[in-house]
C-alpha cells in the first residue's frame, strides 16, 4: 500500500504542478496541492520497481480532477488505518497531506 499511496502521490502532483498553468485553475490551489502530494510522497518509500508513472493528459472540466481527488481521499483512508495499526507517525504525517491535497485539487477548478 506505501508504494501505491507513492505512485498516486507522484502522479496527482505532476498532474497539480502542470494545472498551475492552465486556463481557468486557481493556481494557489494548484501549486498547494503539488506541496502538499510532494510532502506526502517524501515521507514514504520508494516504489521498488523504479519506473515512473505515465502523466494523465490534461483534463479539460471540473469533473475530471474527481477521480484523481477519489484517489487521494483513498490514500488519505489507507494511510491513517496504516497508521493506526503501526502508530507510525511518517504514515499518518503522509495521510494528513493526502487529505490536505484532495482538498485543494478539488478546489482547482471548483470542483
Amino acid at each position: 500500500m506505501l508504494a501505491a499511496s507513492w505512485e498516486i502521490f507522484d502522479v496527482t502532483g505532476r498532474l497539480a504542478d502542470s494545472l498551475v498553468w492552465a486556463d481557468g485553475c486557481d493556481e494557489l490551489q494548484a501549486l498547494a496541492t503539488a506541496q502538499s502530494c510532494v510532502a506526502g510522497r517524501s515521507l514514504l518509500p520508494l516504489p521498488e520497481d523504479g519506473h515512473p508513472r505515465e502523466m494523465p493528459q490534461l483534463p479539460s472540466e471540473a469533473e475530471a480532477l474527481a477521480p484523481y481527488v477519489t484517489l487521494l481521499r483513498s490514500t488519505h483512508a489507507v494511510l491513517s488505518r496504516l497508521a493506526d495499526e503501526s502508530e507510525a507517525q511518517q504514515v499518518r504525517q503522509a495521510a494528513d497531506h493526502a487529505a490536505s491535497a484532495a482538498e485543494t485539487l478539488a478546489a482547482i477548478r471548483g470542483h
